[in-house]
């Protein structure tokens, strides 16, 4: 499914026009989303919670009896209400999001998946063809605001460390690929799927398209954009680094590089954390030893050093969190509601400064109440952008701590899990 049915399926839905997604829509589609102040979003996001509460209650029995079980009205709900309705991620393993779909979903949507790389059930979530159409809108202008300007339409090139085959089980491969399909800018896929033995998972069977490969590496389009895991940044810089010198400059003649020109706007952008590679160093380290092997000039023609964007972006969730490195700490879309709490007692931490277990809600989700936490502690300090905080990854919750905290808020995932 390319971009142009996704938008012409959401106009087509038949909830496209009820009042709340309505609002919705247009909120996603507002222009001025991102130089409203951190208090008016606030109040925006207060409001949607509370028009929330209400849609979830007219289309669906289990959140109806939920809400009464929670004492939650749509006339006050607030913050506080959000803690209560928080599920951790493991609940949406398997088929587990199922029971959180309101009752009249609409089909011609996608489901997508999490890795699995933690031996676990993988997440699945299923996103109808309204949530599809605002999770590459939303995506696409949050990843803009970060990268400092729009991205220019039929201009540049993108390489993606991942298989095509990956666009219908990745939330963040679809993402991308929909969103440079959007702007008409050329997506290379790095990686292709061989044949699979028995037992083996897609991962496995992952190996590089030399072709794509070197098809990106000499390109003269600008600008350049290399989306990766941050391991991937990390080998490409390693085999750049263990060259010999008649290897080296074999690689300039063939490929142009290293180093790896970027070009005007060049960014590399990382996802998917550090899953399955021990060895990686502190990703300061890594950005900063990948610069040797990687140019960007800026938009006007200046050198400068390759911007790093790095993407928090979960299975569970429409729009992901993005920063850019030595810039700005990881920011929500303007919509969304990030918010940390006290891993220990579940209490909703409202200064700066102190490390908390990162909780996300995001009240323009239509299909679910999607509100959740995957298991990533993090701190919040101060800024003078839209949503007046920024985020900084800590670390993940050890399994002692994941399961001390699954004992501790029991009482509320009874209540979710009833009926």
């Amino acid at each position: 499914m390319g971009i142009h049915e996704i938008l012409d399926n959401a106009e087509r839905s038949r909830l496209r026009h009820d009042p709340h997604v309505e609002k919705i829509w247009n909120l996603v589609n507002d222009p001025s989303l991102f130089q409203k102040s951190p208090d008016a979003l606030a109040k925006i996001r207060r409001g949607l919670l509370q028009d929330s509460v209400r849609f979830f209650r007219d289309h669906s029995e289990y959140y109806a009896s939920l809400f009464d079980r929670l004492d939650i009205q749509a006339s006050n709900a607030d913050m506080e209400d959000v803690v209560k309705m928080v599920v951790p991620a493991d609940m949406l393993r398997g088929e587990g999001h199922q029971r959180f779909v309101i009752d009249d979903v609409e089909a011609g949507g996608e489901h997508f998946m999490s890795s699995g790389t933690t031996g676990k059930a993988p997440v699945k979530v299923y996103r109808s063809p309204i949530d599809l159409a605002l999770m590459v809108k939303a995506n696409a202008d949050l990843f803009e605001y970060v990268y400092g300007s729009e991205l220019e339409s039929d201009q540049g090139v993108a390489l993606f460390m991942a298989a095509p085959e990956l666009r219908h089980m990745l939330s963040f491969v679809a993402f991308v690929e929909l969103a440079l399909e959007s702007k008409g800018i050329e997506l290379l896929y790095g990686m292709s799927m061989r044949e699979g033995k028995e037992g083996e998972t897609p991962w496995q069977r992952l190996v590089p398209d030399k072709k794509n490969l070197l098809k990106f590496l000499k390109s003269k389009a600008e600008p350049k954009l290399f989306f990766t895991a941050p391991a991937g940044v990390y080998l490409m810089s390693k085999k750049f680094e263990d060259m010999s010198f008649m290897k080296r400059e074999m690689s300039k003649v063939l490929m142009r590089a290293p180093p790896v020109d970027l070009g005007k706007g060049g960014v590399i952008v990382t996802g998917g954390g550090s899953k399955g590679f021990a060895d990686l160093p502190p990703y300061p380290e890594m950005a900063e030893g990948a610069r040797d092997y990687f140019r960007a000039l800026s938009k006007s023609g200046e050198g400068v050093e390759v911007p790093f964007m790095d993407v928090l972006g979960m299975t569970e969730t429409l729009t992901a969190l993005i920063d850019r490195h030595g810039v700005m700490g990881k920011i929500p879309h303007p919509l969304s509601e990030a918010f940390l709490v006290d891993p220990k007692s579940f209490e909703l931490i409202r200064d700066d400064g102190k490390e908390g277990l990162m909780c996300i809600y995001n009240p323009f989700v239509t299909t679910w109440f999607e509100c959740f936490f995957p298991g990533d502690i993090m701190v919040s300090h101060a800024s003078d952008r839209f949503y007046g905080k920024e985020f900084e990854f800590g670390r993940r919750l050890t399994v002692k701590e994941g399961w001390d905290l699954q004992r501790a808020c029991g009482g509320t995932l009874e209540e979710l899990m009833e009926g």
